[in-house]
């Protein structure tokens, strides 16, 4: 079922700077005190309802072992994020300064609903995550002020701290999409069968939003040098942020098979097993610097936020042989890793793994080195059939075709580029 999103004030919100200039008519508050007085008079689509508006504050330590209940009372003790389920972890993260963690409270202090978001400071990214609201109540509570509540405090706060703010929304849960969509992220990649909920297997979309001046300013002025199976994705980007002709390369992979026969034989298998039921994977050569490390999630059964570095591709070749080799062993639904989309052939070598890019993310990792943003490729495996019918707002829908159907799906755009 697609859902229409929302436009406020018949405007569309393409950046954090848009939607604070927007939230700037619709919300009369102390930002510092989270004491929101919303109004949604301007917001077209949007329904007044006589719901009761909560209220939403910073939480306390006291708060974590609420917060982790309302997750294990909502997924009925089977979050793929076991962090989320435990008081500890909670805890842990509210007292952090890398994370801020919000309650809704109603008027006899009852905590309904929260909401969570990790500041990643170096990479300037921030990770909006773990809106819940308790299971009696999400028809009664008027979760989408709580939630813009919470965004704008956020996004006015780090304003000059954190420049991209992302989030991964479930495909078979639209309140979520509808949520992000008020306030401005946009689908940009999609992530087949990724998680795992209820026991069911589901499906996750990127979304993002940037402030201005991450494209005025900070993104990597070079030219992006992709491999042509990129260019849909690279299209579909371009058309939402206007960006310029890439170098459309071709590389011809060849590899040392004696290297890689080398290679096999000092390959390290490192795990380490972490808080709450993850693992870290790392893989090296023994007497070499180059690794490929991810996270293992053993109750989504998946492999995530994978890094890497190599010196040559017959060592990128045999990392992914043997992450083949580690989702066939130990039955892995998904893998995910963000490739450099200034390295032609490390995204041939990915594409020929056969892993497949199902998304082109602009200024996603910041060098620290140059004080710029460089753009990356989403290549990704999943095993299995997609659900059908998704519960997908309308603008994700373009983002599943062009991912499921990505032969149907050439864009004017993807034609103009090729010309160019």
């Amino acid at each position: 079922m697609v859902i229409q999103s929302i436009v406020l004030n018949n405007k569309t919100i393409l950046s954090v700077n848009d939607f604070l200039s927007l939230s700037a008519d619709i919300i009369s508050s102390d930002l510092l005190t989270l004491d929101f007085n919303l109004d949604y008079s301007t917001a077209k689509n949007y329904i007044e309802s006589e719901r009761i508006c909560p209220i939403v504050q910073l939480a306390k330590s006291e708060d974590a072992e609420e917060i982790s209940n309302l997750f294990k009372d909502i997924y009925q003790n089977q979050y793929p994020y076991k962090k989320m389920e435990y008081a500890e972890g909670i805890r842990e993260m509210i007292n952090s300064s890398d994370y801020l963690w919000f309650i809704f409270k109603l008027e006899n202090n009852e905590i309904v609903g929260c909401f969570g978001t990790q500041l990643e400071f170096t990479e300037k990214r921030g990770f909006l995550y773990g809106f819940v609201v308790k299971k009696r109540y999400q028809k009664i509570i008027d979760a989408p002020k709580a939630f813009i509540g919470c965004i704008t405090y956020i996004w006015k706060t780090y304003q000059d701290k954190i420049l991209v703010w992302y989030g991964e929304m479930r495909t078979n849960e639209s309140t979520s999409q509808f949520f992000t969509s008020i306030v401005g992220l946009k689908p940009i990649s999609f992530l087949p069968n990724k998680d795992i909920f209820n026991t069911k297997i589901e499906s996750d979309v990127l979304h993002v939003i940037y402030d201005d001046s991450v494209f005025k300013n900070y993104r990597k002025k070079e030219a992006p040098h992709i491999i042509r199976q990129v260019l849909n994705w690279y299209a579909y980007s371009s058309k939402r942020y206007s960006l310029q002709n890439p170098q459309i390369e071709n590389p011809n992979i060849i590899l040392n098979k004696d290297k890689i026969k080398q290679l096999s034989k000092i390959l390290i298998v490192n795990i380490q097993k972490v808080k709450y039921g993850n693992q870290i994977f790392k893989l090296s050569f023994k007497g070499f610097d180059s690794f490929m490390k991810f996270i293992h999630n053993p109750y989504s059964k998946n492999f995530e936020k994978t890094s890497f570095k190599v010196l040559c591709l017959e060592e990128l070749y045999s990392f992914l042989n043997k992450i083949k080799d580690l989702i066939n062993t130990m039955n892995i639904n998904y893998f995910e890793c963000f490739v450099s989309s200034y390295e032609p052939t490390h995204q041939k070598v990915f594409y020929n793994a056969g892993f497949r890019p199902r998304g082109y993310v602009p200024c996603w990792f910041y060098n620290k080195i140059t004080g710029k943003f460089e753009d990356q490729i989403v290549f990704n495996y999943y095993r299995g059939e997609i659900a059908e019918n998704p519960r997908i707002i309308a603008e994700t829908k373009q983002l599943l075709d062009l991912s499921l159907n990505p032969q149907e799906k050439m864009f004017k755009d993807v034609l103009d580029l090729i010309e160019n």
